[in-house]
């Protein structure tokens, strides 16, 4: 099918509250109501005769360009960063997904992927019958040539049969979607678009209830904004530049008490040598008086001798 004909028209909300927008016909026929087959647990055991094995690698390259590879890592690190501390929040890229048991030839790949309820930790593959039949809640697809038919007319049907809560396309070179960002969330069976609202300085923002995140495109580039700590969640790139500044800040202000403490250690020696001074001039102005008072007696001062 060409492309257009299922690319999503830009849906038009409510300044107030954002009206659902109602995907397109082109892209709901990619969305197939999951037949009654696919209404069953995504485990399926079936008799093992042998272990199976299940391979970490499928062969296929990672993305097909840097700007794909880049936005893949970038957004994988934001996540993994935001979740950090958390023991119930497992955050992935690229990671072959395994949803029949006993079959290692279906899966699917996700870009990015976050499944709540799971602990982080290395993992080959996620094989959703040993994470307790718990499917990604959160995935991310990032549009290439290469990719974004797959994106648009498998992978949503696959996603809905296994239970991802919610299904993400972002075009960070433009070209291949009509909206350079999208979101949909699991009705029943089938996904709906998740509605946009406005937002200053976005040309497209959409929240993620999912994620409890608001994702914004300002023209640019993708970003990630928690309404809760009212920032932008920083790339790897803002997170060394941060630690960098704070590293520095902290040098500056260390060098700052150092210096400090030596202008008050050379207060407190100058404190003393005038006091030293002053008890100095004291101990002479009171000879010059001894003296003085000897001259007008015609006494020797005390402590003073005849030569």
């Amino acid at each position: 099918m060409p492309l257009k004909e299922i690319r999503q028209a830009v849906p038009q909300p409510s300044p107030v509250e954002p009206t659902p927008a109602r995907p397109p016909e082109g892209f709901r026929r990619h969305v197939p109501v999951v037949p009654a087959r696919r209404g069953q647990s995504p485990a399926i055991p079936a008799p093992l005769t042998k272990e199976i094995d299940y391979p970490s690698y499928d062969g296929v390259p990672m993305a097909d360009n840097t700007d794909q590879a880049m936005e893949m890592t970038v957004d994988f690190h934001i996540l993994l960063i935001f979740f950090r501390g958390r023991e119930d929040v497992f955050v992935a890229t690229n990671l072959l997904v395994y949803y029949r048991e006993g079959d290692n030839e279906t899966r699917v790949t996700p870009d990015v992927m976050v499944a709540f309820g799971r602990p982080p930790g290395y993992r080959g593959s996620y094989k959703i019958w040993e994470e307790g039949n718990h499917p990604p809640d959160w995935v991310l697809e990032v549009a290439s040539e290469g990719t974004v038919k797959v994106d648009v007319e498998e992978k949503p049907g696959t996603y809905a049969e296994i239970g991802v809560r919610e299904y993400w396309q972002y075009d960070p070179t433009g070209g291949l979607l009509d909206q350079r960002l999208q979101g949909w969330r699991l009705s029943g069976l089938e996904y709906t678009a998740l509605p946009q609202v406005r937002v200053a300085g976005a040309e497209i923002a959409i929240y993620s209830e999912v994620l409890g995140l608001r994702l914004e495109f300002d023209g640019k580039e993708l970003r990630f904004w928690d309404p809760v700590g009212k920032r932008f969640l920083h790339t790897p790139l803002e997170s060394e530049e941060a630690r960098l500044e704070e590293a520095q800040g902290r040098r500056e202000a260390e060098q700052a008490l150092r210096k400090s403490e030596q202008g008050r250690r050379e207060a407190e020696q100058g404190r003393r040598k005038e006091a030293q001074a002053r008890r100095e001039a004291e101990r002479r102005v009171q000879e010059l008086r001894a003296q003085l008072a000897s001259l007008r007696t015609g006494t020797q001062p005390p402590g003073e001798s005849e030569n």
